[in-house]
């Protein structure tokens, strides 16, 4: 899945190390990923009609993947998986334990958007770069 090789590179590739369930709001989860939470995010990592999820609020170091079969039928100990949806993988390390333990989201897509949201209101924002929707603005 080339969403999920693009996110892996990046976890690989830059600092940004950290995520957390951002939002989850009607069957779309929302997962952010950062170096510095305090100021920003720079991925997000959007999940579609979720239907079933076992992940902490925040884990880090993760490894995006799909399911194994072994996995899917563990998962389906929990939930009936329809043919429109997949499961996915994300392996990570948690605040319980360094060692990189697999959750699931079961989901009919993902989508990755990158670029820096700050989370304060600035000036001269370039390409891929926006506040986010939360911010008070100056009236």
């Amino acid at each position: 899945m080339d969403v999920f090789k693009r996110i892996n590179e990046i976890v690989e590739k830059t600092n940004i190390d950290d995520f957390r369930i951002d939002s989850y709001s009607g069957a779309n989860l929302l997962i952010t990923g950062s170096f510095d939470f305090a100021y920003y995010h720079e991925v997000e990592v959007e999940f579609h009609e979720v239907m079933y999820l076992s992940l902490p609020v925040l884990f880090s170091n993760p490894l995006f993947r799909l399911a194994s079969d072994d996995e899917i039928e563990v998962v389906r100990k929990f939930i009936a998986v329809s043919d429109r949806h997949t499961v996915f993988c994300i392996e990570a390390e948690s605040d319980a334990s360094f060692e990189k333990i697999p959750f699931y989201v079961v989901a009919e897509s993902v989508r990755l958007r990158e670029g820096t949201v700050y989370y304060y209101e600035r000036e001269h924002l370039e390409e891929n770069e926006r506040i986010a929707d939360w911010v008070k603005r100056k009236s």
